[in-house]
């Protein structure tokens, strides 16, 4: 009993008492300003995308479009709980469920648009990615019939005003949906967009055969027959299929030869891929604008567009690369959708790229290894964009058919004038009713759900279609395309002004950047870094994750000097021993672990690097950096992404782990007060003296032994032919890792980061067709095991 009455008595004590619960005026007062809050952060976050929109057409995906995207997803994902909340709690107020039942059409008008925004994860670059698949929209038909039972419920005792406009919305609202239904089943059906890999795969087997044996020119580039636009009309339609006769010699039938279901390896035999049966109106060939007439039309544009820029032929010379990365990205796309690259290892390809690409890089002089260096890399990282936006909600409907696209924007503003009009009405029947308690509030929301709506729409229409890369390089080849009289007298002056107007637009841009501390440099490349050293410090191992570096342009032009020394012929990248340290036997993982961890003991070893003078002798580069910033960089691969390297990923996370533990035990083995580890500085040279005086007896792992060994001989070699021996090391290297047939790791790192410096080097290797070159063992053991299948 003496527990009990204790326990009654707690109950009553002050202490213990529980919080009162909030009254409903209270909570309800609550939701209206979780209402209010999300709605403002909804109008902010849509209005943030029109400016880092444009950004992001600059700087490329690394920018906060993405942040921005997911923030407003997320607002409304919140928005709608609210709004239910309301809806339950509005206690027969027809005015405010008239309110909440416009805010429910607006939101639903732009929620696939908000769901859109946010790119998948999972990398799906593939054919069905464009494919129409009714079941996508199932959900949005329900709420639509949903919230058209709740209008018809709530307005059939209103006026006839409130009737007529609430039917208008949401028979726009309905438009709207059949509208998205019909885009993309026009992109389904359309050969600039889904059907366009097919497409490309049969016109560059007709490119290859043409080719033939054809000899070597002096410029590459304006003879390159790959086309940037028109391709789709080389297909026969119905009715010439209709009428056409049986040995008619204006129609070629192609087909990709070696091809179909079955067993083969890429690049050489693509049995895995489709078949492709294509019938070409010969007559229209000429008709395509390929890049060899690029080059040739865009020099005679006017010498107006070319002052924008500090050299005259700069300007030029950038919409020339513009298009030959469009022209790439057409050709990219079939390895991601598993159609054929017969054209890939071929001699034409091999000299466009090596040879073209990298040595002037589509400019009609000489330029020097720096700035053929960047033009690659620039060509490189817009090819990827192309692919990286091709795969994004929106983009394939404005390339199968602007028109559509244009309807749809007109569409929507018709729906916020009638929104308007509406909301006018709401006012005025709520004011005749003397209903002024969240009249202000009902505005407010009312006003930010426009902005929101209108920001979305204008982003939409200025980044994926007016200002974008694909619309600029559609104009060029409207440009460069023949025609009549009034062709060249009224249309090209438009397109030229409207070039102007676009780069002054873009010039502006980057001043308000500039203003704010954001400028852009685009000559720059930023890389992720790792050391395994930092990755064992206990003090930094939180703190050693992917910080990002600029990439040197020494050692973008060492990378390049290497890829030009690949063999025409075979296209083979093999790996080259670095001193007495054998690379064979080893996984590529292995070989990574053991050199890096020499490069960084090397580095130790040395001392920190001095700063040098801006103006530095060009006969002297800096190896250093050069070796330490791309092994840092293969490092990143190692911990951060194993999907890009070429052995599996659970052996990478295995050896990784095995190396990081057996470095941590022999640096733990120093014992050093904690005043000392905490010092960072004093513990590393410790420890690591530790690893650098450690014998093959006192190591578990075998990868760590090969890295100090290596360390080791590099010690006794004089310091500036140390770091020339690893800085060459790790660019083949480095373009040793790129040749991949695992296009799904490459998607991914699309789809996430927008791609990376390996990422780079595969689009590369894809399309010249490099390819790691075998140690004779194993293509001995390859052979001795292959299985074959005899043709029947």
């Amino acid at each position: 009993m003496g527990l009990l009455s204790t326990a009654r008595a707690g109950l009553h004590h002050p202490c213990t008492t529980p919080a009162p619960a909030p009254s409903p005026d209270e909570k309800d007062k609550m939701m209206y300003r979780a209402l209010v809050f999300t709605t403002v952060l909804m109008a902010i976050l849509g209005s943030t995308l029109c400016v880092v929109g444009m950004e992001r057409l600059i700087r490329g995906r690394f920018t906060l479009f993405s942040m921005a995207r997911f923030l407003l997803r997320f607002a409304f994902v919140i928005f709608l709980p609210l709004l239910s909340y309301m809806n339950s709690h509005s206690n027969g107020n027809v005015d405010q469920i008239l309110f909440i039942l416009m805010w429910m059409l607006l939101v639903e008008l732009i929620r696939k648009k908000v769901q859109a925004m946010v790119p998948a994860a999972d990398g799906s670059f593939s054919r069905a990615s464009c494919k129409f698949k009714p079941m996508n929209h199932s959900d949005e038909v329900t709420r639509l019939v949903w919230i058209g039972y709740l209008i018809y419920t709530n307005i059939k005792n209103s006026s006839q005003s409130v009737m007529t406009m609430f039917a208008i919305l949401w028979s726009l609202v309905l438009a709207k949906l059949g509208q998205r239904v019909f885009n993309e089943w026009k992109a389904q059906e359309s050969l600039t967009a889904a059907g366009n890999a097919q497409l490309i795969a049969g016109y560059m087997q007709y490119v290859l055969e043409k080719d033939g044996a054809s000899t070597c020119t002096d410029d590459p580039m304006a003879n390159c027959e790959y086309v940037v636009m028109g391709e789709e009309k080389l297909v026969l339609k119905k009715k010439e299929r209709r009428h056409l006769k049986r040995h008619d010699l204006k129609v070629l039938t192609i087909t990709t030869p070696h091809c179909g279901h079955g067993v083969g390896r890429f690049p050489h035999d693509q049995n895995e891929l489709k078949h492709v049966h294509l019938r070409v109106d010969l007559d229209k060939v000429k008709s395509l604008v390929t890049v060899k007439m690029i080059w040739q039309k865009l020099g005679g544009l006017p010498r107006l567009c070319c002052l924008f820029t500090k050299r005259g032929r700069g300007f030029v010379d950038h919409l020339r690369l513009l298009c030959l990365s469009f022209s790439f990205f057409k050709l990219m796309r079939r390895r991601f959708e598993h159609y054929p690259m017969v054209e890939v290892g071929s001699m034409m390809t091999r000299r466009l790229m090596l040879q073209g690409l990298l040595s002037h890089g589509g400019s009609g002089s000489k330029l020097t290894d720096e700035e053929s260096a960047m033009v690659a890399f620039r060509v490189l990282h817009l090819e990827l964009d192309f692919l990286d936006n091709y795969y994004q909600a929106g983009v394939p409907v404005v390339m199968s058919a602007p028109w559509l696209f244009f309807i749809n924007f007109l569409s929507s503003l018709l729906f916020v004038l009638v929104y308007i009009i509406t909301a006018a009405i709401l006012v005025v029947r709520a004011v005749h009713h003397h209903d002024f308690t969240h009249m202000p509030l009902y505005f407010i929301i009312t006003i930010l759900l426009l902005i929101t709506l209108l920001a979305v729409e204008i982003t939409e229409l200025l980044t994926a279609y007016l200002f974008s890369n694909w619309f600029l390089v559609h104009l060029l080849c409207l440009y460069t395309a023949p025609g009549g009289c009034l062709w060249n007298c009224l249309v090209k002056p438009i397109i030229c002004c409207f070039i102007a107007f676009r780069f002054l637009v873009f010039c502006s841009l980057r001043i308000a950047l500039l203003l704010i501390g954001r400028p852009i440099n685009e000559k720059k490349m930023k890389i992720k870094q790792v050391s395994i050293l930092h990755v064992c410090e206990p003090v930094r191992k939180i703190l050693s994750s992917a910080s990002p570096v600029t990439l040197t342009s020494q050692a973008k032009v060492a990378i390049i000097e290497f890829l030009k020394q690949i063999n025409l012929d075979t296209g083979d990248v093999g790996l080259l021993d670095l001193g007495s340290f054998n690379v064979s036997g080893k996984t590529a993982t292995e070989i990574i672990l053991a050199c890096h961890l020499a490069t960084e003991l090397l580095a130790m070893e040395h001392g920190k690097q001095k700063k040098k003078k801006k103006k530095k002798n060009p006969q002297d580069p800096d190896h250093r950096t050069v070796a330490t910033t791309l092994s840092r960089y293969c490092m990143y691969l190692v911990a951060r992404a194993p999907e890009l390297l070429p052995d599996d990923e659970r052996w990478v996370s295995d050896t990784y782990e095995d190396v990081r533990s057996c470095l941590e035990e022999v640096a733990s083995r120093r014992r050093c007060s904690c005043a000392t580890r905490c010092g960072g500085g004093a513990w590393r040279r410790r420890c690591w003296k530790a690893v650098k005086e450690v014998g093959e007896e006192q190591l578990k792992d075998t990868t760590v032994w090969d890295g100090v060994v290596l360390f080791r001989q590099l010690r006794l070699m004089e310091a500036t032919a140390a770091w020339k021996d690893l800085a060459g090391f790790w660019v083949r290297l480095l373009v040793y890792l790129a040749p991949s047939n695992d296009v799904e790791g490459h998607a991914m790192a699309l789809a996430s980061s927008g791609g990376d410096l390996i990422t780079c080097h595969w689009a590369f290797c894809t399309h010249a067709g490099i390819r790691r070159q075998s140690s004779p063992d194993q293509a001995e053991r390859h052979d001795a095991h292959e299985p074959r299948v005899s043709q029947v």
